[in-house]
């Protein structure tokens, strides 16, 4: 037995939830506490897409805001908004489908975890912040869940309360902390035109569309993490595998997306052109890196953010129902992969290196069998989930006019995505195995329900979703010659990667001697933006912070206007606050407030 294997008997000795053949047993509370999750986001996913089918039978259009009257009282009145149309409840449907599983899958991966249900209510507050993102059509409202999820996405990456968690939580809050400013940019802009409620260009004046425009492009590429705010994604791999799936396929990462789509009548023609280019260069450049990683988590990581810059690319093409269609496609199978990708961790001993992971077609066949079609819809072969949503989207970009550069670019990132993808398969199905057999038997109910469960919606979401949205999209023809160049484009990925595997063990060898292990190490680290955008900007903006608190707070506030003149004032008012009869000022305080609580019953 392997080191690897040693820890994986440890840790089943210590947690006492381990049954036998590596079966998780969750009993008593915990048990009934995941069922009920499930129950309650997978009754809410009914529900959105019950409303969904109800609401469109009559218009494909529609959209219902619904107003909840939080506080009415005498000229003031605060409402909570909440928009019902094809993209929230579309969008919700699939986010709660997803979770409901994802909290399935919690009662597999995290059956050792003594505190499960903390940690399942963490997960469940995020999916309430996302699905407060998701209804809100005013920018006010949209920030509750916006912020909600950026605080408890640090909550979930710093779980395991190591140095490496701790370092990673920092890189991901700091950097979505830039979009949070720039939100609140555009809320002190919009309240200076008095009609910051609704998500569309005819409620702001046209001198201010741009200003906002701008606030929404940067805020949402921080969340998308497109360049150069790249780094903190693969870092936030430290999170509980649970967390990367909903984190990687339908709220944190997809939530600048979303923005995009809601405000997209804001973007004009500058900006979408900026985002083009940005969306060209991240595409390139996690389709790159991919081809040289060789740990698990961060290749499936890398793809993420590519699938989510070819998203960027529509909305920048203008073609913004094809990028929420490959949203919500992208959703199902990207959810599958991490599941899988966890289930082979946990029998591989807690190893993320793929060099490692040989052999496990034998021990584990159905998370193999569902992480190669995971796979098949991430290249967008025929007929699977991928082939429906991205394939159409590469089409429209080399038919676009957009030039050569940029149809070479797409073709290269596309070719590179289907190599790192068929290189990880090599690894995994040869037969070598480097741990031992044994460790691990497929026979967790959680597990097995949780793959079949998301599996299903992987193979046919593309399919049924075309079929459910296709009144809400405007329909696109195009000559068969560019269906032909996508397929031409995905052969030429399958024969660059067995040229790969027939020239190198490992699949990536032959281009690291040949270019040196420098260039490896380069693209491999996303051409050191992390060194950039994670290290350094959070070690500088620390600094600044200690800095100011020294300069401002122990300096000026503490030492100059504290001992000159400030112990005065507040010694003095204390003094005249002791001498004075505070007994009539307590029963005026007590008076006011049972006079304005009747006023709020009466009315």
């Amino acid at each position: 037995m392997g080191w690897s294997g040693f820890l994986f008997k440890l840790k089943n000795k210590d947690s006492g939830l381990i049954g036998k053949g590596g079966v998780s047993l969750l009993v008593g509370s915990s048990f009934y506490f995941v069922v009920g999750l499930f129950l309650l986001l997978l009754g809410f996913s009914c529900l959105c897409w019950f409303l969904f089918g109800k609401l469109s039978s009559n218009d494909s259009s529609f959209c219902v805001v619904l107003s909840v009257d939080l506080l009415n009282v005498f000229l003031m009145e605060v409402n909570f908004p909440l928009v019902l149309d094809s993209v929230s409840l579309s969008f919700s449907g699939v986010v709660c489908f997803i979770s409901a599983w994802v909290v399935v899958y919690s009662g597999f991966y995290m059956s050792h975890e003594v505190y499960l249900r903390r940690f399942l209510f963490l997960v469940f507050l995020f999916v309430v912040a996302m699905n407060l993102l998701i209804f809100s059509p005013s920018m006010l409202t949209l920030m509750v869940g916006w912020d909600g999820l950026g605080v408890i996405s640090f909550l979930l990456v710093v779980y395991y309360m190591d140095s490496n968690s701790y370092s990673a939580g920092v890189i991901t809050v700091l950097s979505n902390r830039v979009g949070d400013v720039l939100f609140i940019i555009f809320l002190s802009v919009a309240c200076s035109d008095l009609s910051f409620e609704y998500f569309g260009a005819s409620f702001y004046s046209s001198g201010l569309v741009l200003i906002l425009g701008v606030c929404i492009l940067v805020g949402s590429i921080t969340k998308s993490a497109q360049i150069p705010f790249s780094a903190w994604l693969p870092a936030a791999m430290a999170a509980p595998t649970p967390v990367s799936t909903l984190v990687h396929s339908s709220t944190l990462v997809t939530a600048g997306v979303f923005v995009m789509i809601r405000f997209n009548e804001l973007m004009g023609g500058e900006l979408k052109m900026f985002l083009v280019l940005l969306a060209l260069m991240t595409f390139y450049l996690a389709a790159l890196s991919g081809v040289f990683e060789v740990d698990m988590k961060k290749v499936v990581a890398l793809s993420t953010l590519s699938q989510v810059s070819m998203m960027m690319l529509a909305l920048g093409m203008g073609f913004k129902f094809l990028a929420l269609y490959h949203l919500l496609v992208h959703a199902f199978f990207k959810a599958l992969m991490f599941m899988c990708v966890g289930s082979m961790m946990f029998m591989s001993g807690g190893s993320q290196d793929i060099r490692f992971f040989s052999g496990l077609l034998k021990k584990a066949p159905l998370s193999s069998t569902w992480f190669l079609i995971s796979v098949m819809c991430l290249c967008g072969l025929p007929f699977m989930s991928g082939f429906y949503s991205k394939d159409i989207i590469v089409e429209f970009c080399l038919a676009s006019s957009w030039g050569v550069v940029m149809s070479m670019m797409i073709v290269g990132s596309v070719v590179m995505t289907v190599v790192y993808s068929f290189r990880v398969l090599f690894l995994l199905f040869k037969d070598v195995e480097v741990f031992g057999s044994g460790l691990f038997l497929e026979e967790d109910g959680y597990l097995v329900s949780a793959l079949w469960g998301l599996g299903v919606g992987a193979m046919f979401s593309g399919y049924f979703l075309q079929c459910i949205l296709k009144d809400s999209m405007a329909c696109f023809s195009l000559p068969s010659f560019w269906k032909l160049a996508v397929l031409g484009v995905l052969v030429t990925g399958l024969g660059v990667s067995l040229c790969l595997v027939c020239s190198s063990v490992e699949g990536v060898s032959s281009l690291s001697l040949k270019n040196g292990p420098g260039f490896a190490r380069f693209v491999g680290k996303m051409l050191f933006l992390p060194l950039l955008s994670g290290v350094w900007l959070g070690s500088s903006v620390l600094k600044l912070a200690v800095n100011w608190v020294n300069f401002a707070e122990s300096f000026w506030l503490s030492k100059v206007f504290w001992y000159f003149g400030f112990s005065d004032v507040f010694s003095g008012n204390s003094s005249k606050v002791r001498d004075s009869n505070a007994k009539y000022v307590g029963v005026g305080l007590v008076a006011g407030l049972v006079v304005i609580g009747g006023y709020i019953c009466w009315s």
